[in-house]
């Protein structure tokens, strides 16, 4: 993950001026020997970290007091003596300097030799642990020195009046009190934001004043478009139409819901925890499989996409037409998808960068300075192909992979309209053209199947890269969607009759391949990892599996023959986290940033614990998504309702475009 987030330098959001000017060599002398004989220098020494425990536990990194060493600020004398807070690297493999008075020393139960190279100790520790990143168990402390000092002057300083062993150590960037400076982007962002709080605030007023005062019929839709008032009522109508697949609301929401929890576990990992290794070893039990099984879930998405591409296409559409209308396709799905997510991107930029603060919220300046930079490969999604380490918003290579996949979705949709035979043979193909793209992949780069097999693999940002957000390595879900989406379409007014057997079979074959995923993933997960062609198998094979499983879920609950289960995932409970689903999935890794990168201290890690911090960051993230639909997602939907003409007709189903109860609503 280092080498991931060095591909943008996170320091670029801050006031690197002030560094500069802040070191003053002669000054940092002077009130180094002052604070020799000085009590001043408490604070100092109190802020700094120490040795932290729990190094075998791989805890490796101790922060001090971030907040203290920053407010340190006192006069004296001739002297303005702030604190600055930087961190300084210690390698594991040490070859001491050890002062002259140390080797006269007899030293009876070991040579000298032995206590000055730690490098048996760390191959011996590492093949224990077995992990082979050195980094992992370096040692990282968070040092609070003055300000117009180095790290290497305080050292040296240090090491001039106490004769120590010379450690090596590598120095870390330092943070300076009120080094956030403001940009282009933090003004445009208080100029838009401000705007759209004025605006709404307007069409609220408005809208209040016309319907409950002057009591007017007329809707004024264009006027009343931003108003409060009427998109939370739109938001929480949750009446559906003949066409609707009520289950896939359910499923939307578990999966978003399992989306959070993963991404609450990794950056369990990233923050990180105070005991990584029993995080690791936990990993490799059959109970957290089921979060190994998480990044799956994003095929879900990428499915339902597949699905309703076809299934929401008029009934007896002619390939002519369908070429007319082809404009319309594409430009109604990127404007649709574009305000709230330019609306994140906005909010990465500038306002989460002032929410707070924190030792470790060089993450959170990364994904700033990223989105200060390359927002606009984000808005036109291609920024997995345009320096691709240079995400933005990181969840939202998954919108850029599923609006290219969208945008190619055409050349098959063609021959869906033409015949039956075209349509299979059409989507033949495709599929195995997405399993060989996948094969190749996995195969030349060696990529373990699940995300776990990385701690020995040591190219996690490759992997991200090549493999991870690849459009043509996630297709196959998406084909997979569209292949159920077009037997959905066919059937959707005269409906599917299947006999019992054929459906308990296609049940009975659902539920053994969900066990066979869910023991294959746990069988992978088990370190040392090590690659083999049944790993490659699997990797190729998995996502499709899960796919057709989830197609014939929603297959099966549409013409009645899911049951139990289609009473679950149709629950009323589901229509709204459902419909703010694409809101809370841009917005939720930022919730979860915000308050990892803020973190002052390691957390503990215990299965309870993370689903304590993961139950918060769904409900905020649920919060927060309700606000940018009804703020963002409900005007879009009433302007494109008066750009592309208000339809007639209610005969269409849910998904990214989606006239329901004659309002646009946005999904994932």
């Amino acid at each position: 993950m280092t080498s991931f987030l060095e591909s943008s330098n996170p320091f670029n959001a801050y006031n690197k001026q002030m560094y500069r000017d802040a070191l003053d060599f002669a000054e940092c002398e002077k009130q180094l020997h002052f604070l020799t004989d000085s009590s001043m220098v408490l604070p100092f020494i109190d802020a700094s970290a120490k040795m932290p425990s729990g190094i075998l536990k791989l805890n490796h990194i101790a922060y001090g007091d971030y907040f203290e060493c920053l407010n340190i600020n006192n006069q004296a004398e001739d002297m303005h003596i702030q604190g600055k807070y930087c961190y300084l690297s210690v390698p594991s493999i040490q070859n001491l300097t050890m002062p002259l008075l140390y080797k006269l020393m007899e030293m009876p139960n070991f040579s000298i030799a032995e206590l000055t190279n730690s490098e048996g100790f760390v191959s011996d520790l590492m093949e224990t642990i077995e992990i082979k990143d050195t980094s992992l168990i370096s040692v990282r402390l968070g040092m609070c020195i003055p300000k117009v000092c180095t790290l290497k002057q305080v050292g040296d300083y240090i090491t001039s009046l106490v004769r120590v062993p010379k450690v090596e150590y590598i120095e870390g960037a330092c943070r300076l009190p009120g080094d956030k400076m403001f940009t282009t982007s933090d003004y445009v962002a208080f100029g838009v934001f401000g705007m759209l709080f004025l605006l709404t605030f307007l069409s609220t007023s408005f809208d209040l004043y016309n319907r409950f005062i002057k009591k007017s019929r007329s809707k004024h839709v264009l006027l009343s478009s931003l108003s409060v008032y009427t998109n939370t009522k739109r938001l929480l109508n949750f009446e559906s139409s003949q066409f609707t697949i009520d289950c896939v609301d359910g499923i939307r929401s578990l999966s978003m819901l399992w989306v959070i929890y993963g991404h609450t576990y990794v950056f369990q990992i990233l923050s990180p925890a105070h005991n990584i290794l029993d995080l690791m070893q936990w990993t490799m039990l059959f109970t957290s499989t089921w979060i190994n099984t998480a990044p799956m879930v994003v095929d879900t998405f990428f499915m339902l996409s597949g699905l309703f591409c076809v299934y929401v296409l008029p009934n007896k559409m002619s390939p002519l037409r369908f070429i007319k209308s082809i404009h319309i396709f594409y430009s109604y799905r990127f404007l649709r998808t574009l305000p709230i997510l330019g609306t994140a991107v906005l909010l990465q930029a500038s306002i989460f960068h002032w929410i707070t603060d924190g030792p470790d919220w060089d993450r959170m300046a990364y994904c700033v300075e990223a989105c200060r930079t390359r927002w606009w490969a984000t808005l036109l999604h291609i920024q997995n192909y345009i320096r691709p380490a240079g995400v933005c918003l990181l969840q939202s290579w998954y919108l850029t992979v599923d609006t290219q996949l969208y945008f190619v979705s055409p050349f098959v949709i063609i021959f869906l309209l033409i015949s039956s035979t075209a349509a299979w043979c059409a989507l033949t193909i495709t599929f195995i053209a997405s399993l060989a793209a996948l094969a190749y992949y996995a195969a030349y780069y060696e990529y373990p199947s699940v995300l776990n097999g990385l701690w020995q693999t040591q190219n996690f940002a490759d992997y991200y890269i090549n493999f991870y957000m690849n459009t043509p390595t996630r297709a196959s879900p998406f084909v997979v969607g569209m292949m159920f989406g077009y037997i959905l379409w066919v059937h959707r007014e005269k409906g599917l009759q299947l006999s019992k057997k054929f459906v308990t079979i296609c049940w009975t074959i659902s539920f053994v391949a969900l066990a066979y995923l869910y023991l294959t993933i746990y069988m992978m997960v088990q370190l040392p990892y090590k690659f083999t062609y049944y790993d490659l198998f699997f990797n190729v094979v998995m996502r499709a599996i899960w796919a057709a499983i989830v197609g014939w879920i929603v297959l099966a609950c549409k013409h009645g023959y899911g049951g139990l289960l289609n009473w679950f995932l149709s629950l009323p409970m589901w229509k709204l986290p459902s419909r703010v689903s694409y809101g809370v999935y841009m917005i939720h890794l930022q919730v979860i940033l915000i308050s990892t990168s803020g973190a002052v201290q390691t957390r503990y890690f215990t299965e309870m614990n993370t689903v304590y911090y993961a139950s918060n960051y769904i409900l905020i993230s649920l919060i927060c998504g309700c606000i940018l639909c009804v703020l963002v997602d409900g005007p879009t939907s009433t302007f494109l309702k008066i750009l592309f003409g208000k339809k007639k007709r209610r005969s269409r189903t849910h998904d990214d475009c989606v006239e329901e109860n004659e309002e646009f609503k946005t999904k994932l």
